[in-house]
């Protein structure tokens, strides 16, 4: 299995072109939920996070493009495979 980074509980998470989407709610494996204000939460694998500096989260994705990665649950096949 390939590591990733992993992200905390609260970070700040934004889009390649720096657009916060929102916070990390939740960790299960090499998944996160994001908490999306005045939207439904969704996961992210953390093979989609391009750097991290503790507070906040990168990703490799602009935010046009986020739609392609997200998931709902932790049980998606997504960019990983889920174990």
């Amino acid at each position: 299995m390939t590591t990733h980074m992993m992200p905390s509980a609260g970070a700040h998470v934004l889009t390649a072109d720096g657009k916060e989407l929102g916070t990390v709610k939740e960790i299960a494996g090499e998944c996160f939920k994001l908490d999306v204000p005045l939207q439904p939460d969704y996961w992210l694998a953390t093979d989609t996070i391009e750097s991290s500096n503790g507070d906040r989260v990168y990703l490799r994705y602009l935010k046009d493009n986020l739609k392609t990665v997200q998931h709902e649950g932790t049980d998606h096949k997504g960019l990983h495979p889920h174990l």
